[in-house]
């Protein structure tokens, strides 16, 4: 009886799902499995997939995580219609169970007017505090040279960077948020930093529950959902709360002009906490608690996305040692073998930038995207997406496009470059994404690669751990997608014939 019951049921709900999924004008998709849909067919990185299912269906397609439907956005044209010219309906973020879970507040995913004045301000304070200007510029060749000394202290010995590049990346970071950079042994820097990869590493087990909602009421904490809200709690209070605390502590003593303290992020948002509260105006979301995670936001995105693509640029250079040379003797001709590279160097080194943005094409460590959310239910393409969908714009579905691109897979800086060795900009080039959304920090972003890149060519030869083995180019998909872990050789270059 037990079994009949059973069988009905599961029939009822694949004849429910069935109907509901061929009449209501979604976008086409391939046939799914009833409560799990599309989840099995898919690996730890689905673009391969996603690729066959653009063939099949189109660019705009849907597909079934679990019980959360999501339609998926492919190519230049696409991405730029629903992120652009359709800003008001898909610049909000999905509600999802893992950040409805840490927080709903700061800026990469909050949504509605709270997201809007925090974005605001935030852009309006790096802005004022020289985001891309020579005061940035400054702040990050110190870093820089900190870096290159940590470099060359492995003497040309194989070794894996990640961790220097992840320590030295968030120092830029902290140098704009509050002030002061950390030295590279400095234990509650550190353990904030393993904390932050570590939550990254369980984010792939998490993600299951926003599908699979249900899951969260199993016993115990098999999907880790549990360890990451533990691992936040503990960032904020062994890091951030201690460095904003002492921010608010300086200001309410008076110490509010001090040279340290008052010319970074946390000071210029406390200032305008002050000002919110003195017009006694409608109540802001510029408050303390804003603060903590708006600081959070920027430091992952100034860290994971920055250390995933100069480790990529390290990668491609060591598979591509005739690219490297190109770069070296660039370099060389223009600030030669000892001068620090300086902003205004930018444009005679075209084919180093060359460099940068092929790799950010090629490896596409955002390519999947950040997931979009749907307003209100809405036409788009001829298709309704509605409101609880789950929109995925595929980066690299546009950096790979054969037609803009020619031999996507292939890594040749030139494609960047005219007949006269000019930068060429190309608007399927989207690696910060479109829209509302784009990440705001693109420029000195670009600014950052251009100076570690740089130097690091300029100082060091980098090579195969061991001769004649190449590390792999596999990546790993996560919140960024970034290359498995590897070891080289930064043999310095006075140590070279």
């Amino acid at each position: 009886m037990f079994d009949v019951i059973l069988v009905a049921f599961i029939v009822f709900l694949a004849c429910h799902w069935y109907c509901d999924y061929r009449s209501s004008n979604l976008p086409p998709g391939p046939p799914s499995l009833p409560l799990i849909g599309h989840l099995p067919l898919l690996d730890q990185d689905p673009r391969a997939q996603f690729v066959t299912w653009r063939r099949q269906y189109g660019d705009v397609f849907s597909l079934y995580l679990g019980s959360r439907l999501v339609v998926v956005l492919n190519g230049y044209d696409v991405i730029k219609d629903a992120l652009v010219k359709h800003a008001d309906i898909f610049s909000v973020r999905p509600k999802m169970f893992i950040t409805d879970l840490i927080t709903q507040r700061g800026i990469v995913f909050n949504s509605g007017p709270s997201w809007k004045e925090q974005r605001k301000v935030s852009i309006q304070i790096l802005r004022s505090l020289g985001m891309g200007r020579q005061r940035f510029a400054d702040n990050m060749l110190a870093e820089v040279s900190e870096f290159v000394k940590a470099v060359g202290k492995k003497q040309g010995q194989a070794t894996d960077l990640s961790k220097v590049i992840i320590v030295s990346m968030s120092n830029n970071i902290c140098s704009v948020i509050f002030g002061r950079r950390f030295d590279y042994d400095f234990p509650n820097f550190l353990r904030y930093l393993d904390l932050i990869q570590e939550n990254f590493h369980h984010l792939r087990s998490t993600n299951l529950v926003n599908y699979l909602p249900w899951l969260r009421f199993l016993p115990g904490d098999l999907f880790k959902a549990k360890k990451i809200l533990h691992n936040v709690q503990e960032m904020n209070k062994c890091f951030l709360i201690p460095q904003i605390q002492r921010h608010i502590d300086n200001q309410n003593g008076g110490d509010d002009t001090d040279n340290e303290e008052s010319d970074d992020f946390i000071s210029a948002y406390l200032k305008q906490i002050r000002k919110e509260k003195a017009t006694g105006n409608a109540p802001s979301t510029v408050n303390e608690e804003n603060l903590l995670w708006v600081v959070s936001d920027l430091f992952v995105a100034g860290t994971e996305t920055l250390t995933s693509t100069l480790l990529w640029i390290i990668l491609y250079l060591i598979h591509n040692p005739k690219v490297q040379d190109k770069c070296f003797k660039e370099i060389s001709d223009v600030i030669g073998r000892t001068s620090p590279p300086s902003l205004r160097h930018r444009q005679d080194m075209t084919y180093v930038q060359a460099t940068i943005l092929e790799t950010l094409r090629i490896a596409d460590v955002g390519g999947m995207g950040l997931q979009h959310g749907v307003l209100r239910t809405a036409e788009f393409r001829g298709c309704t997406i509605p409101r609880d969908a789950i929109v995925l714009p595929i980066l690299h579905s546009a950096l790979h496009d054969s037609a803009v691109w020619g031999d996507p897979e292939n890594f040749r800086p030139e494609r960047f470059l005219d007949s006269a060795g000019g930068l060429v900009k190309k608007a399927e080039f989207i690696p910060f994404s479109l829209g509302r959304r784009q990440c705001p920090g693109e420029g000195i972003a670009r600014q950052q690669l251009f100076f570690y890149v740089t130097s690091l060519i300029q100082h060091f030869r980098f090579l195969p751990a061991e001769d004649g083995q190449l590390p792999s180019l596999d990546g790993i998909q996560g919140f960024t997608f970034s290359p498995a872990p590897f070891c080289l050789r930064a043999v310095p270059r006075d140590d070279q014939a």
